[in-house]
């Protein structure tokens, strides 16, 4: 199962996050590359930092906000005991083919992410002759940094996910570490409706009627919106939008299909009246399908844990 480290935002203007490569590498393990935390003569730059599991990633939790964030995506260090005596200038590629190697790593199939479209975001390091982006580990410091600028709005509702590695360093006497020089970072934004809810509730249905009594994650699906299965069918979900004054409209959501591609709002009731309560934390919420005279009814009372 893939492990996962995720860094909380404390400051809006800046941060940064460290992530890690295999470990599982001989050359790391009988000594001959030197690790930041065990120096040796050779002179190694690499991702991050070390951990202790071959799969692990790091995790960035961006703030919602609708407005440029710039911050420190990958660190780029010199595994060493002193400082840089020179500036020290390495060139970072992206490799999206991680993130699929990484996707199909887990045979639980929690979560699968996409590469983040370069439109989402822009580095800003210098780019490199050939290909990339140059970080420079100035003199005097350990660790140097790819810097990101990105619009938070811009990207929600979306797994996508980052993948660098180390390609060169233009600096003479420097060499690339065999087992630390890739890592990945997933780009996590959640609206403030994301959590664990409890949904108890009835699905009215001509050949199997039944009450719904379950626990579901409902995941961000905009700046005011989320995916929830639609009443207990797994794999097909609704969207719930939250609009201004705390009504909520019920829309076809991913796996709709059919007849569950015409689900939407049932008004009328006095208790499931498609409403967000932001005190209690809880939607009371009416829909069904098919079409204009629904035969399929759900109704649901849907409430954060």
């Amino acid at each position: 199962m893939k492990s996962y480290i995720k860094i909380s935002i404390l400051s809006l203007a800046t941060f940064s996050i460290a992530l890690t490569g295999c470990l599982k590498d001989k050359n790391f393990d009988d000594g001959s590359i030197q690790s930041v935390h065990s120096p040796g003569t050779q002179k190694i730059v690499e991702i991050g930092i070390t951990a202790t599991s071959n799969q692990e990633n790091m995790i960035v939790a961006l703030p919602n906000v609708n407005r440029d964030t710039t911050f420190n995506l990958i660190p780029v260090v010199l595994a060493s005991d002193k400082p840089a005596s020179e500036d020290v200038n390495v060139v970072v590629i992206p490799n999206p083919a991680l993130i699929g190697a990484f996707n199909t790593s887990d045979p639980d199939n929690i979560q699968s992410h996409s590469e983040a479209p370069s439109t989402k975001y822009t580095i800003l390091n210098p780019a490199a002759t050939g290909g990339g982006w140059v970080v420079t580990i100035l003199k005097g410091t350990n660790v140097g940094y790819l810097r990101v600028k990105l619009n938070a709005s811009n990207i929600i509702g979306n797994d996508y996910a980052l993948a660098f590695q180390i390609s060169s360093v233009q600096t003479p006497g420097y060499l690339v570490s065999s087992n630390l020089n890739f890592g990945i970072v997933v780009l996590v934004i959640k609206n403030d409706f994301e959590g664990e809810y409890t949904v108890v509730g009835y699905f009215q249905h001509p050949s199997s009627p039944r009450a719904i009594d379950q626990e579901e994650y409902l995941k961000t699906a905009g700046v005011t919106s989320l995916y929830k299965t639609l009443g207990d069918l797994t794999g097909t979900n609704v969207i719930l939008t939250i609009n201004p004054g705390n009504t909520v409209t019920v829309t076809p959501g991913p796996g709709t299909s059919g007849t569950t591609a015409s689900v939407q709002n049932i008004t009328g009731d006095a208790v499931y009246t498609n409403t967000y309560d932001p005190v209690t934390h809880t939607f009371w919420l009416k829909y069904g399908y098919p079409g204009a005279s629904p035969t399929r009814i759900i109704t649901e009372k849907v409430t954060l844990e």
